[in-house]
């Protein structure tokens, strides 16, 4: 699930796009107006994007729920880095072949890691 832009609202400032740090974000021209638009590929669903909006044209699709809370299971954790190696935030430390560990303080809840974790070790918990 992802965000979507509303091309119509869009005055293309490239707001959304400096704060994405998952890269989802491109600009695009149709009929000489220029907008831009979030790729569903690569959006995470943080919603940083939509928060930052200067003319609040973003909004998640239906059914899009807000990452409130990312954390590890120290249990399920093997200490491989991988999730470590793709957070954007740099907000993930640990040792490897220890239990991994997330900076609150630091993590943007894109839930980049949680698709990057084959011990299935990432625990998201979503805003109600």
């Amino acid at each position: 699930m992802a965000y979507v832009i509303d091309k119509e609202k869009c005055v293309a400032c490239g707001y959304c796009k400096f704060l994405c740090a998952l890269g989802a974000i491109e600009e695009r021209r149709e009929n000489d107006r220029d907008y831009f638009e979030i790729l569903p590929d690569k959006c995470g669903g943080c919603g940083q994007c939509a928060e930052g909006c200067l003319v609040d044209c973003i909004r998640p699709e239906k059914g899009q729920r807000k990452i409130r809370h990312v954390s590890i299971d120290s249990a399920k954790c093997i200490g491989c880095s991988l999730c470590k190696r793709n957070c954007p935030a740099d907000a993930i430390e640990g040792i490897i072949k220890q239990p991994f560990t997330i900076v609150e303080s630091l993590c943007i809840k894109c839930g980049l890691c949680a698709t990057k974790c084959k011990k299935d070790a990432i625990i998201i918990k979503y805003a109600d």
